[in-house]
C-alpha cells in the first residue's frame, strides 16, 4: 500500500500509527542511514541504500519477534513471500538477531517509490531482489514492530 492509505493500519497495532507518522516525516526529510529507535527497542527503523540482486542470490527470513513494515523510498524492488514450513531451513533460528533462513519459493510483490509492505512474523521473505532484468538502485526503510 502507500503511505496515502496508512490510517486504514492504525487499528492493526498499536505502534503502526507512530510508525506511519515517522515514515510520513522520513520520506519528506530523507535523512541518512542508520538505526533509529522510535520507542525503544519496541519499534526500530533502519533506513538502508543498496543495489538489489537476483533472487537466487537471496535466502528467505523470518523473524518470530518483529513485524517488518518495509518502506521504498526511492527506486524499486522485488520482495518475495512464502510460507516457512513448507521451506528447508538452512539457518537455525538465532534468538539475539530474531532471525532464520530457509530455502524455497514464494508469491512475487515488486515495491516502488512510496510503496509499503507488511511482514509477519509468520512470513518468510527475501527482500532486495531485483525488480526486472537489472539491478536497481534502492533506498527504503525497515521499521521493526514488536510483535
Amino acid at each position: 500500500d502507500t503511505l496515502a492509505h496508512a490510517a486504514r493500519y492504525a487499528a492493526v497495532h498499536p505502534l503502526f500509527l507512530r510508525a506511519f507518522e515517522w515514515l510520513a516525516a522520513y520520506a519528506a526529510a530523507t535523512p541518512s542511514e542508520g538505526r533509529v529507535a522510535l520507542d525503544g527497542d519496541r519499534l526500530v527503523a533502519l533506513p538502508q541504500g543498496y543495489t538489489t540482486h537476483p533472487l537466487d542470490c537471496r535466502k528467505f527470513e523470518t523473524h518470530d519477534r518483529f513485524i517488518d513494515i518495509q518502506y521504498i523510498v526511492s527506486g524499486s524492488e522485488r520482495i518475495y513471500v512464502g510460507d516457512p514450513t513448507a521451506m528447508t531451513p538452512v539457518v537455525p533460528y538465532d534468538p539475539e538477531k530474531d532471525i532464520a533462513f530457509f530455502e524455497g519459493r514464494g508469491a512475487a510483490e515488486t515495491l516502488r517509490a512510496g510503496e509499503f509492505l507488511i511482514i509477519w512474523p509468520d512470513e518468510a521473505h527475501a527482500p532486495g531482489c531485483d525488480p526486472g532484468a537489472e539491478p536497481a538502485s534502492v533506498r527504503k526503510v525497515v521499521l521493526k514492530v514488536a510483535v
